[in-house]
């Protein structure tokens, strides 16, 4: 696997001289004046003169010839104006375009300058995570060449060390290792990124980590048996090897389990392509769909992340759903009555929503294995409605549970999303959103999707996944994400979403 290599005191370092002489170019977030942010000290006179000169530089990526810094070169990235309905994205933002036009500039050895600033407290690591996402390279591109595009990165934020600041580094190394991860599963093509590739991945991913187990289960047999309505999604795919199912299950454990006090179980939607099944997606709608499995990305890049900080008060299960949506003689078609692992039956209405029936077994074992374990909750990830995007554009939807919203869960999950720059919207799951999806038929529980609904797609989604999963009145906390508008579609590379909210959320980081 060609790995974007990024290592403390090796080629990322924390520098106190915006002069030293080992970097060729520093970039500097520019915040508006009226912030009053204290600007490095030898180029603070030189940025006073340049704005006289161009107001423009607080409104775009500007690149000047200085004296005063490492390489002569002085890149300038504005935030722009930042009013009361900004959060931290605008330094994100920021860090990313001034990363980007120093890489074209020919930087191979930039110096990113951040600074403390108190409207956004995790303003420095969001910073530099926008600074690291600018020299991600996908992963199909980097194994035709393996080359990282920088040699040596530093990071400055104090004239002297600070070792609260090296936390923040680490931190966001980890963060961004752990995106990677999740950017290169979820944007590899659908043949790269096929279930088996995907498997294969993971593996290679977490083959020196010790506190990371990984069982996979590839029977077609065993599938069909403990996930029926994966395995009915599967149907037309399983004739080909590499994109027959598997159900990949990664945990965390950490060192001590006397000091665990919570447990997370994570469900991940990982459609590796979605045709939309006989009910075909038309009018070019397929373009861009093998993001469907950024869900189970995500659940192997919050694992990721947890392997790498070590929490310790968590144990973390992680199951990636992964199937491909196929058309074929064997496609499973509306109007069939599947039984569920649940022992429901579910009356198939609409192939194209896969999603929910990759989940939903899972859901229901991962609902029987939390009465086991310690304060669980538990999540589902998905890519799952285009009504949620409808509904929130770029902002994932986060749906409790009557028990997780019992302890106001969603509503802390979206301010540490604002704090980390992750856009969540709170949506409710209201009685109706579990009635709806109630069977119409003689013999059917439930219906795949109701064909008639008018709204609340995205919530009735969340509906039918609390009751196929055995949740609807059991004590146990959960919370569906809908990532549908959150996780980027082409040409824009994979987001990652809903990582940083959750390692913030759940206290991961350093």
């Amino acid at each position: 696997m060609a790995e974007i290599k990024f290592k403390l005191y090796e080629n990322i370092f924390i520098e106190t001289n915006v002069q030293n002489p080992d970097y060729d170019g520093v970039i500097l977030i520019l915040y508006p004046e009226e912030k009053n942010v204290p600007k490095p000290r030898h180029i603070g006179s030189f940025l006073d003169k340049i704005a006289a000169i161009d107001k423009h530089v607080h409104k775009a990526v500007t690149l000047w010839n200085c004296d005063y810094v490492s390489g002569g070169r002085l890149i300038i990235s504005p935030t722009g104006k930042i009013g009361p309905y900004n959060d931290a994205r605008v330094l994100r933002d920021a860090a990313k375009k001034g990363m980007t036009r120093a890489l074209e500039a020919g930087c191979r050895k930039p110096l990113l300058a951040v600074q403390n600033f108190v409207d956004f407290p995790e303003g420095e690591l969001v910073s530099i995570l926008g600074a690291l996402e600018a020299l991600y390279t996908p992963l199909q591109i980097r194994e035709r060449d393996p080359t990282n595009n920088f040699i040596r990165l530093g990071i400055h934020a104090h004239e002297k060390a600070d070792e609260k600041f090296e936390k923040v580094v680490r931190n966001a190394i980890a963060l961004e290792k752990a995106r990677i991860l999740t950017r290169d599963i979820a944007g590899g093509d659908p043949e790269r990124m096929a279930p088996g590739k995907i498997v294969e991945y993971v593996k290679d991913s977490f083959r020196d980590v010790s506190n990371v187990s990984i069982n996979v289960m590839d029977d077609p047999k065993k599938i069909q048996k403990e996930y029926p309505l994966l395995a009915a999604v599967s149907r037309a795919a399983n004739h080909i090897d590499r994109h027959r199912a598997r159900v990949l299950t990664l945990e965390y454990k950490p060192s001590d389990l006397a000091r665990v006090t919570d447990t997370l179980i994570l469900v991940g939607k990982g459609v590796t392509y979605d045709t939309g099944g006989a009910d075909v997606k038309i009018s070019g709608r397929m373009a861009g769909i093998s993001r469907d499995k950024s869900g189970a990305a995500a659940v192997a890049g919050f694992i990721k992340a947890c392997s790498i900080l070590k929490p310790p008060h968590l144990k973390v299960i992680g199951v990636l759903c992964l199937c491909r949506n196929s058309i074929g003689e064997d496609s499973y078609v509306a109007d069939e009555l599947l039984v569920s692992r649940s022992g429901k039956t579910v009356r198939v209405t609409n192939t194209d929503a896969e999603g929910r029936f990759a989940m939903a077994d899972s859901v229901f074992k991962m609902s029987e294995l939390a009465d086991k374990e310690l304060n669980p909750h538990i999540y589902t990830i998905a890519t799952l409605t285009g009504h949620a995007k409808l509904c929130y554009g770029s902002h994932s939807a986060a749906m409790d549970n009557h028990s997780a919203r019992s302890m106001n869960h969603a509503t802390r999950l979206q301010l540490s999303g604002t704090l980390l720059g992750e856009g969540v919207e709170v949506s409710v799951v209201r009685s109706e959103d579990l009635a709806v999806n109630v069977g119409k038929c003689k013999g059917d529980d439930l219906i795949q999707v109701d064909m008639e609904a008018k709204g609340r797609n995205h919530q009735l989604a969340a509906g039918f996944l609390i009751k196929v999963g055995g949740l609807e009145d059991k004590n146990v906390r959960y919370t569906h994400l809908d990532i549908a508008g959150s996780a980027g579609m082409p040409p824009e590379e994979p987001t990652a979403v809903p990582i940083l909210s959750l390692c913030h959320l759940h206290k991961v980081l350093l």
